[in-house]
């Protein structure tokens, strides 16, 4: 059931990557969403069928199916310091993924957060 759904998800990807190349600005890049589609499918069907498929290069795709979810993850101290009262400021947390995608969490003074949740969870709403 879950490869005739990834099938199916492919085949939507397909004429929507296919409609991108007809209608897009000459030499402009794959849109991010297309290619996290793409990497997302990459890794529960292989590189290879879905490259051939989609018409994608097999190395740009492999590249992005091994990193597929947030690779870096900075805690800042620096936008606290402005705004907020000190018994307001709470910590604040941004998720960038490499396709560019970004979460940012704002959470009041003594509130708990746990980031690898987090993480978990942007990752797996991005694939």
């Amino acid at each position: 059931m879950l490869e005739n759904q990834s099938a199916d998800r492919l085949q939507r990807l397909r004429g929507r990557i296919e409609y991108w190349r007809r209608t897009r600005q000459k030499l402009s890049p794959m849109p991010a969403d297309l290619w996290t589609e793409a990497a997302a499918l990459a890794r529960v069907l292989g590189v290879s069928p879905v490259s051939r498929i989609l018409g994608l290069g097999y190395d740009a795709l492999q590249q992005r199916a091994r990193t597929g979810g947030a690779g870096f993850v900075e805690l800042s101290g620096a936008q606290l310091v402005a705004g907020a009262s000190a018994a307001d400021r709470g910590p604040v947390v941004e998720v960038a993924a490499p396709d560019g995608a970004r979460l940012t969490v704002r959470l009041p003074a003594g509130s708990a957060l746990d980031l690898g949740s987090l993480v978990v969870a942007f990752r797996s709403g991005r694939g």
